[in-house]
């Protein structure tokens, strides 16, 4: 039994040595597995760590992002107090995805002299349009305007571009009559410090006609009715933040005066603009060389194509009628004949009553011309005391040199409204 007994004793110590050995070797081989799997882990939380600075962490975006056609519908909150004028240069954009909505900054382009920048993409993008647009760092850096479908649009008359003579001006600056409507701000760029894209352009504005298209007879450039009391700052076309986000959609006096002399005096896009204060655009006229400036209070002896600027206005003499009533050709604010303050691009009547020969003939034409135009709006008639007179020292009426500005061939200045009118719509070559 004793000798069975240490038989026994030596076969279990074999099996512990045996059993010892596997726990060593089983040891090792999970020591190696739990350095391999340790170094592992922190190679991939390294990549992590790094792939996550260079996105969200770091506020980047780890690369360029394309959006092949989104809808522009504005800036974040606009019309509300955090969307003021001093703030727009930490504006958010909204667009109109097949995901849904969007929401981004924007590059706001190079610094200018004016303590701000000068917002490329701002100037480029219009509400209710489609774009490509290319996003990198959280920001957008590119917008491309897609094709849309133009409205038709044939104009009363059809200037020349650079055709430098007082008829074509006049020719030119009727183009537009009866479709662009008064959009304060309109024809100003986005920042309000100079002339926008579609005032720098030759030619009728195809978003002006459309924007016309796309209103009625209950269009109000500002506040329904005139109210102020009615005023939704949110849902109006006027700039209360100080920002023109409707620069595009139609025209302003000053704005509407300068596309008028840049398709006068210009054949290609894009060059410097005309756009200036309504208070000293005739002045700045005259300062560039085109021809005189004469600050008589009030005005008197207007000739065919002088541009007169009173202190909040500018405008385009057609000439004096026989019994003292002016022929206006401007961009004004005026109510429809619903009664709501929209206006636009127009002839009007300078004088004291509506039996006046300068609103007969105004009449006459937007009546027979441009009668969508007519269907909303009635012809105004404006008070002398206001078109005539001025107070501020830079306001006064603007002429044409005949040498160094515009030539006169047919003979324009020399004529009455009315033959004038007939003159611009009859002889061939014109579109009527």
């Amino acid at each position: 039994m004793s000798g069975k007994k240490k038989i026994a004793n030596k076969m279990s110590g074999a099996e512990r040595m045996r059993d010892r050995c596997r726990e060593n070797m089983l040891w090792g081989l999970t020591s190696q597995i739990i350095q391999v799997a340790f170094f592992t882990a922190l190679l991939l939380l390294t990549v992590m760590l790094s792939l996550l600075c260079t996105a969200d962490v770091c506020g980047e975006e780890a690369e360029s992002v394309i959006f092949e056609e989104v809808t522009y519908l504005g800036v974040l909150n606009y019309g509300s107090e955090e969307t003021k004028a001093e703030r727009k240069n930490d504006f958010q954009y909204r667009f109109e995805s097949e995901e849904g909505e969007l929401i981004f900054r924007m590059d706001n382009g190079q610094p200018d002299d004016t303590d701000g920048y000068d917002y490329p993409l701002q100037n480029r993008l219009k509400e209710g349009y489609p774009f490509r647009i290319g996003i990198e760092n959280g920001k957008i850096i590119s917008a491309v305007a897609l094709p849309w479908q133009m409205p038709p649009y044939e104009p009363p008359v059809t200037g020349t571009p650079g055709l430098r003579t007082i008829r074509n001006f006049l020719l030119t600056a009727l183009e537009p009559a009866g479709t662009a409507l008064y959009v304060y701000g309109g024809g100003w760029n986005w920042q309000d410090t100079g002339a926008s894209i579609q005032a720098r352009t030759i030619g009728v504005s195809p978003d002006w006609i459309r924007f016309f298209r796309e209103q009625d007879a209950d269009y109000t450039y500002r506040d329904p009715y005139g109210d102020p009391a009615l005023a939704d700052p949110p849902n109006s076309y006027y700039p209360y933040g100080g920002f023109n986000e409707y620069y595009y959609a139609g025209l302003d006096c000053s704005g509407y005066l300068g596309w008028a002399v840049y398709n006068t005096l210009e054949t290609e896009n894009g060059k410097e603009g005309y756009v200036t204060k309504a208070s000293r655009f005739a002045k700045d006229m005259a300062d560039l060389g085109f021809g005189t400036w004469n600050s008589q209070n009030p005005v008197s002896g207007l000739l065919p194509g002088d541009i007169i600027s009173t202190d909040r206005h500018v405008w385009i003499s057609l000439g004096t009628c026989d019994d003292g009533s002016i022929l206006c050709l401007h961009c004004t604010a005026g109510n429809s004949r619903r009664g709501q303050p929209g206006g636009g691009v127009q002839l009007s009547a300078v004088g004291y009553d509506r039996s006046c020969e300068a609103y007969r003939l105004a009449d006459r034409y937007m009546s027979e011309y441009c009668p969508e135009w007519y269907e909303r709006y009635e012809v105004l008639l404006k008070d002398p005391d206001a078109y005539l007179y001025h107070q501020k020292d830079t306001a006064g009426i603007f002429s044409w040199n005949l040498q160094g500005g515009l030539t006169d061939p047919e003979g324009i200045r020399e004529m009455d409204p009315e033959v004038i009118l007939h003159e611009l719509i009859s002889r061939p070559g014109n579109t009527h």
